[in-house]
């Protein structure tokens, strides 16, 4: 019963406790289905956007911010798990350096990343897993991340002991890249985000393609699209809003997405920050982060009535909430950095709230001693453990996003 009213996890299910690279160059993919992948010109993301919200910390903030750098610093820079290095680059920069001494952009791209033939040419992707290690549970995640940091195309990587750029995983993600209706090319709807932020991030102002399969997309297609899809999986919240009821979450629509849908809304949103869509579609987005404040009560209200009922499980539900409050703080100083909308003096008051229960949380846990005992965790659930790792980076940079000292690239 307790599993049920959890938020979903944010990745895949639980892998083995010992990680280890293959010793043999990874595979090279070959795709026959067609795909016409045009030469795209470049529109990098280089403006630096910061929260017209951020405000400084107080003591407790940066007590907070000190312990959550320490977990992400001692645990998201293990070369043998790249899962948690994509998380880490989102706290730590592009110029993370691993425990091994080698620059983490270096280190995905020449132990995990593949090569992919489509038609002449020989792009880049990351597979979902290598045996049980984890490396994209959901396609496109390590583009997402390079282009969020400020990695650039043409910085220059090896695959498989070749020469190639991060351009080239950005075209090996167009070939894989469409959306039609409820159908996708990637494993699922809720795999879709990660790949609409990476390409939104680096695309021209008009960007088409035709992915492997013949099916013809574009940019302005994939974003309204998911925005469509956004509100089509939020529809149930939004009518429980107007009717002033409450919901209880048993994984269904939006809830049964990675994150709560927190990937969801800032894949769309980024990708409408960017330019794509249509002005309804800005509109439409501005609109779900209202409904993602309104979410927040109830189901802060849900998490603390279990903590205070369930003691036992106190790890993982205040993982949980670790993972709530840090992606609703992180998604809503992305969204009023991009200029998507204007936070209200309303909203002003309701994000400091926020900040202090991300803070309040980091706390809750300290008090516990579960920061001491990480390793406990790992052993008794790898998941759970790894969800302190990814969640811990995400609270990292939405701590930083709210002070300004983050930036968001447009």
């Amino acid at each position: 019963m307790i599993w049920a009213l959890l938020l979903a996890a944010c990745s895949t299910p639980e892998p083995a406790v010992e990680l280890e690279p293959a010793a043999e160059a990874p595979p090279t993919v070959e795709v026959v289905s067609p795909a016409v992948l045009p030469a795209v010109a470049w529109r990098v993301a280089v403006d630096p956007l910061r929260s017209p919200a951020a405000a400084p910390g107080d003591d407790a903030f940066m007590a907070a911010r000190a312990q959550l750098l320490q977990v992400v610093t001692e645990r998201a820079r293990d070369p043998n798990n790249p899962w948690a290095i994509g998380h880490g680059m989102l706290a730590l920069g592009k110029d993370a350096v691993l425990t091994n001494d080698v620059g983490a952009v270096d280190h995905l791209f020449a132990a995990y990343a593949e090569e992919l033939v489509v038609g002449e040419e020989t792009l880049v992707r990351f597979p979902a897993a290598r045996g049980d290690i984890r490396i994209e549970p959901h396609a496109d995640l390590v583009l997402k991340v390079l282009t969020e940091v400020g990695v650039q195309p043409d910085r220059a990587v090896v695959v498989a002991g070749q020469p190639h750029t991060v351009g080239d995983l950005y075209r090996g993600s167009m070939a894989r890249a469409w959306v039609d209706g409820n159908d996708t090319g990637f494993a699922s709807w809720n795999d879709t985000p990660w790949a609409l932020q990476g390409l939104a991030a680096l695309g021209p102002d008009t960007l088409t393609w035709t992915a492997l399969g013949g099916h013809e997309m574009s940019l302005d297609g994939f974003t309204s699209a998911s925005v469509a899809k956004l509100r089509s999986e939020t529809a149930f919240l939004r009518e429980a809003r107007a009717n002033g009821t409450t919901v209880e979450k048993r994984r269904q629509f939006i809830f049964d997405y990675t994150c709560g849908g927190s990937h969801f809304f800032q894949g769309a949103a980024y990708a409408v920050g960017r330019g794509y869509g249509t002005d309804e579609d800005r509109a439409l987005v501005a609109e779900e982060l209202g409904v993602y404040f309104w979410r927040a009560s109830s189901e802060l209200a849900q998490l603390d009535s279990l903590i205070r009922s369930q003691p036992d499980y106190a790890p993982l539900l205040l993982e949980q909430r670790l993972k709530f409050t840090g992606h609703l703080l992180e998604s809503a100083h992305k969204t009023w950095a991009l200029g998507i909308t204007t936070p209200t003096p309303e909203e002003l008051v309701f994000i400091d709230v926020l900040r202090t229960q991300v803070v309040a949380t980091v706390q809750a846990i300290d008090a516990l001693g579960i920061w001491d005992r990480l390793d406990d965790v790992r052993t008794a659930d790898e998941q759970v453990y790894l969800d302190y790792v990814g969640d811990s980076a995400h609270a990292l940079r939405a701590l930083d996003l709210s002070t300004g000292e983050g930036v968001i690239y447009r």
